[in-house]
């Protein structure tokens, strides 16, 4: 029988990745990413997204940098 992922443990892997990629890529300090991931988190939560699933994740990237300005 395959083993079902937990949907606590792979929000947090998402989540980590997210806060490593705005650290290593976007050069953000972990302080203002972990911001920039809970704004994120309000906004997904207002958009209706499912926080289980990769659509919670998906959009995050782009809204983030949206956020940022040019």
């Amino acid at each position: 029988m395959a083993h079902r992922p937990d949907p606590l443990r792979l929000y947090a892997a998402h989540r980590a990745g997210l806060t490593t990629r705005l650290v290593n890529e976007a050069r953000l300090s972990p302080e203002t990413a972990e911001r920039r991931i809970i704004a994120w988190e309000s906004e997904a939560r207002q958009r209706g997204l499912d926080g289980r699933t990769g659509a919670w994740w998906e959009p995050a990237w782009a809204w983030i940098a949206e956020q940022r300005g040019p």
